[in-house]
């Protein structure tokens, strides 16, 4: 009893840090932002920045307001300020990040107070949302909430294949049509249920596909390598180091360094990545997280086949040792 509690207290410590540490710790590390103006005004604001949170910013010149609107629509930064004597334009995209757009927004109100103070005139703040969120979710509740339930569809995949479906032809075409039902019905309960994204259904519903694709193979053949322990393995992979360290609910720069970097290496994270740059962007960003996304289910396939080679060798010898136990 005494080892059952000790254990128990530990497994639920280990659940608590991995989902509260990168909350705890949350913080701005190399944020990409645009400051409008000739590469002195970023170094300016680059240098003040780096006084109130160092390394907390990545500062990028831009020409004039459009080159900055495209360096947000591309994914190459969050946001980007204008300054003027007259005021001070921050230009944001909510759907990227909530937190970080209203970050920004601080930092632009802060600018036009120390302006203020040292012209003695009151100094407006302008803010343009470029890529918003839609009205009906303008925190971005539904999308954040939708982490945890795709982390664990790839999961739920693969335990109930792996126990309800025998032989491994008919495994391997329940996990090609697995994630697709997945991403389906979950692209039609974010767009068209709960309205917390926007965007083309068969873009979004296939990079829902992707990622739970990427996800159940992996642990489908971690499952078929090590029998039920797979399960384990992949769950903790996934579930107590990927989800708490995806960015989804703020942003990977927003991660404690260097783990938000490192989750977007995870099936989480890309799946995340994926998902917003394809229901916002118009799949800008979104280029290395198919190739991570593709790699885990490329890995999942060669592990499940391995597996399956496997236990076809071990069916065929298994005869054959009885054959020759009863000849002996």
């Amino acid at each position: 009893m005494i080892g059952l509690s000790a254990g128990l207290a530990l497994i639920v410590g280990a659940v608590t840090l991995a989902f509260a540490w990168p909350s705890a710790g949350m913080g701005p590390n190399e944020v990409p932002i645009a400051v409008v103006g000739p590469a002195e005004a970023a170094a300016q604001v680059q240098d003040q920045l780096d006084q109130a949170e160092p390394d907390g910013f990545d500062v990028t010149a831009a020409a004039d307001a459009d080159e900055a609107a495209e360096l947000i629509e591309d994914r190459e930064v969050y946001a980007a300020l204008q300054i003027a004597p007259d005021g001070v334009t921050a230009y944001t995209a909510s759907a990227a990040s909530p937190t970080v757009a209203r970050l920004v927004t601080g930092i632009a109100d802060q600018i036009a107070a120390q302006m203020g103070q040292a012209s003695g005139q009151t100094v407006q703040v302008t803010v343009e949302d470029l890529v918003a969120l839609p009205a009906d979710d303008p925190n971005g509740a539904g999308l954040a909430a939708s982490g945890l339930p795709l982390a664990a569809g790839g999961i739920i995949i693969a335990a109930l294949i792996g126990s309800a479906v025998r032989g491994s032809g008919r495994q391997a075409a329940a996990a090609v049509l697995g994630p697709l039902a997945i991403g389906a019905g979950v692209a039609a309960i974010l767009l068209y249920v709960l309205e917390s994204i926007e965007g083309d259904y068969l873009p979004i519903a296939a990079a829902i596909s992707l990622a739970a694709a990427a996800t159940g193979w992996f642990i489908l053949g971690l499952r078929k390598l090590l029998g039920t322990a797979g399960i384990a393995v992949g769950a903790v992979v996934v579930m107590l180091v990927g989800n708490p360290i995806s960015g989804l609910t703020s942003a990977p720069e927003l991660l404690p360094a260097p783990w938000g970097e490192v989750g977007q290496y995870l099936t989480p994270g890309a799946g995340a990545t994926l998902l917003r740059s394809t229901a916002y962007f118009d799949g800008a960003g979104a280029q290395t997280a198919v190739w991570v996304l593709a790699a885990w289910l490329a890995a999942g396939v060669v592990l499940f086949t391995i597996g399956a080679v496997r236990s076809r060798v071990k069916a065929v010898e298994s005869p054959e040792r009885e054959a020759a136990a009863v000849a002996a």
